[in-house]
C-alpha cells in the first residue's frame, strides 16, 4: 500500500518524524565531531609551536562555543521527542487505517459507510490529542489531501476474499519483511561499532606503552582515541541498535506464523480476529516509541 493511499495525517506525521530524526542525528554527529576537534587540539603540545598559538586558541574557542550552541539547540528543539511522537502518530494511524479497510472493530460491517468514516475521523482526532506538542507542528506543515482516501473506501467495499488477500500481501508480508530487514541491519550495526570500539581501546593501550618509551612525542593521541571511542558509544546509545534488533526480530517471527493463518480465513469473524492479532503485534512496537518519550 503506497503512502498516498493513507490519510493525509499519516503522510504529515511520517514526514515530520523522518525530518526530525535526520536533524537529530545530524546534531549528534556534529557535536561528536566538535568534541574530537577539541580533544585533538588539546592533545598537542603547542608550547613548541609558538607561531600557531593564536590560531589554535581561536579554533579552540570557536569549537567550544559551537559545541555549547549545539547542545543548547538539541535541548531546545527536543528533536528526538518530535521524532518519537511523530512516529507514534504515524504508526497508530496505519493501524486504524487497516482496521477501517478490513471492517474490524470499531469499524465492523454492521456500520454504514458514513458511520464508519465518522468513527475513523474521531479516532484520528484522539490520536492527535495524545501528542499535543506535535499537533501544532503538524498544523504548520499540511500536505493536503483527504483523511479517508478513495483507495481506503474501495478496499473496505471489496469482497472478503480480496480483503483477506490484500491484508496478507500488503500488511503481514510487507511488515514482516520490513521487521526482518531492520532487525538484521541493527544487529550488524551494533556488532560493527562495538568491534571498532574494541580496536580503538586496544590501540590506545598500545600507544600508551609506546609513549612511555618515547618521551619526546609532542602529540598525545590517547585522548583522541578515547574520545573517538566515547563518541562511538554515544552514537550507539543514540541509535539504540540492540533494542530494535531484538524486538523487530521477534515481531518478524510472529508475523511469519500469521501468514499461514491468513490462508485459512474464510469468514468475516476470522478475518477480524486475524487483523486484531496482527495489529496487536505491530502496535506492541509502538510501545518502544512511546517508552522513549517517558
Amino acid at each position: 500500500m503506497e503512502s498516498k493511499d493513507y490519510p493525509a495525517l499519516y503522510r504529515e506525521s511520517d514526514s515530520l518524524a523522518i525530518n526530525a530524526q535526520k536533524k537529530h542525528f545530524w546534531l549528534v554527529r556534529t557535536k561528536i565531531a566538535l568534541l574530537l576537534v577539541i580533544t585533538g587540539i588539546m592533545s598537542v603540545s603547542w608550547g613548541q609551536q609558538p607561531s600557531l598559538r593564536t590560531l589554535v586558541a581561536i579554533v579552540l574557542a570557536i569549537s567550544l562555543v559551537l559545541s555549547i550552541a549545539f547542545t543548547a539547540i538539541m535541548n531546545v528543539k527536543d528533536l528526538d521527542r518530535v521524532w518519537f511522537s511523530g512516529r507514534t502518530i504515524a504508526e497508530s494511524i496505519k493501524t486504524e487505517t487497516w482496521s477501517f479497510m478490513m471492517k474490524v472493530d470499531p469499524y465492523d460491517g454492521t456500520l454504514t459507510d458514513s458511520e464508519a468514516e465518522d468513527r475513523f475521523l474521531n479516532r484520528l482526532d484522539e490520536i492527535l490529542r495524545r501528542q499535543p506538542s506535535v499537533r501544532s507542528l503538524l498544523a504548520l506543515n499540511p500536505t493536503g489531501g483527504p483523511q479517508i482516501t478513495q483507495h481506503m473506501r474501495q478496499m473496505r467495499n471489496e469482497t472478503l476474499e480480496n480483503r483477506r488477500t490484500y491484508y496478507l500481501q500488503k500488511r503481514i508480508r510487507d511488515q514482516r519483511h520490513w521487521y526482518a530487514q531492520k532487525a538484521m541491519w541493527n544487529k550488524g550495526q551494533e556488532s560493527r561499532w562495538f568491534v571498532i570500539t574494541w580496536i580503538l581501546e586496544l590501540a590506545a593501550a598500545s600507544i600508551a606503552i609506546i609513549m612511555i618509551i618515547m618521551e619526546d612525542i609532542i602529540i598525545n593521541p590517547i585522548g583522541i582515541i578515547t574520545t573517538i571511542s566515547a563518541g562511538i558509544l554515544a552514537w550507539i546509545n543514540a541509535r539504540s541498535y540492540r533494542e530494535p534488533s531484538e524486538s523487530y526480530g521477534l515481531a518478524a517471527q510472529e508475523l511469519a506464523l500469521f501468514e499461514d493463518r491468513a490462508n485459512q480465513v474464510s469468514t468475516e469473524e476470522r478475518l477480524a480476529r486475524l487483523v486484531l492479532d496482527v495489529e496487536k503485534i505491530i502496535t506492541r512496537e509502538h510501545s518502544i516509541w512511546l517508552g522513549r518519550l517517558l
